[in-house]
């Protein structure tokens, strides 16, 4: 969506409720082809978006989302959430003192390998590799003659065509590709980085992020697919992740988010494994706006970019 007044033309006053989705914010994003699908927003126009919403609407913890949800009742007039995917640092030191001023709060659903590696997801990892290499060619996996790309617009068609892909096949590691693209392109393996488009916030940080309204979910260990995986790697996904909480931040986490989120990325069997876990709320990437009754695992989230 645009972020130049689309998102609080989304507010209505009839009941229904908007979650925005967000990954990170920065100072300033410098880049060639890092960051090209905005998913970290400078952070005056973080700053504008939240301060229009916090004008026109009524900001909604994601703990009053899943109570309003699960009582069928409608959501106050204008009703909006903020959330954010991953666990970016710059959540914490560059998004949060807004949302403190403005008096919004958040949820960070937070990816548990990258807080506890400062680990970046095959994507940004891709990103990177792309990002220093002036021109190159690329073996991939599902096509039969070696890609090319030699500037900022081939580059981004390349990797537009990766997360297609990566995001749709279930035979794909995206880790393993990274890994492999990183050898192709004669660049060493990375899987850590302290750029703010990469840093994840430490375990310190995250506990730092508590306070009332501002709630700590899981977002799987790994940011595998969820519906992706066999029952067995799939408990694995969710306990490790709900472990690591528990035991590093002293919470028990009642919400999680679906990594990537679209409708193939979960599934009725996702969605009960996640309430045998005590999670009582669980929003897709799907866009879209939340009718009152919505089933709070079937939320639907607006991505701003």
């Amino acid at each position: 969506m645009s972020v130049a007044g689309g998102a609080v033309d989304l507010l209505t006053d009839n009941g229904t409720l908007v979650i925005y989705l967000f990954h990170g914010v920065v100072e300033r994003s410098d880049y060639e082809v890092r960051n090209y699908t905005r998913k970290h927003l400078p952070v005056g126009e973080f700053r504008t978006v939240v301060e229009a919403l916090a004008r026109r609407g009524e900001p909604l913890s994601i703990d009053q989302v899943a109570s309003i949800a699960a009582s069928g009742q409608e959501f106050p007039r204008a009703a909006f959430a903020v959330t954010f995917d991953d666990g970016f640092e710059n959540n914490l030191t560059v998004a949060r003192p807004v949302l403190d001023v403005l008096g919004v709060p958040a949820a960070i659903y937070a990816t548990s390998r990258f807080i506890d590696q400062n680990g970046m997801s095959w994507i940004d990892r891709i990103e990177l590799a792309l990002e220093r290499s002036s021109r190159g060619t690329l073996h991939l996996p599902w096509v039969r003659e070696p890609v090319s790309f030699g500037g900022r617009e081939s580059k981004i068609s390349v990797l537009n065509d990766i997360r297609r892909h990566v995001k749709s096949d279930r035979r794909l590691d995206g880790d393993v590709l990274a890994s492999d693209i990183f050898r192709q392109l004669g660049q060493d393996d990375v899987r850590s980085s302290d750029d703010p488009l990469d840093r994840k916030l430490t375990w310190r940080q995250l506990r730092e992020w508590l306070a009332p309204g501002f709630i700590i979910g899981g977002h799987s260990h790994t940011h595998a697919i969820l519906s992706f995986l066999s029952p067995e790697k799939l408990a694995w996904e969710l306990d490790t992740s709900l472990a690591l909480l528990r035991e590093r931040c002293g919470i028990t986490a009642s919400h999680y988010s679906y990594p990537e989120g679209l409708a193939h990325c979960y599934s009725p069997e996702v969605i009960a494994a996640l309430k045998r876990r005590g999670i009582v709320c669980c929003p897709t990437a799907i866009d879209g706006i939340n009718l009152p009754g919505v089933d709070p695992f079937h939320l639907r989230r607006v991505m701003v970019s």
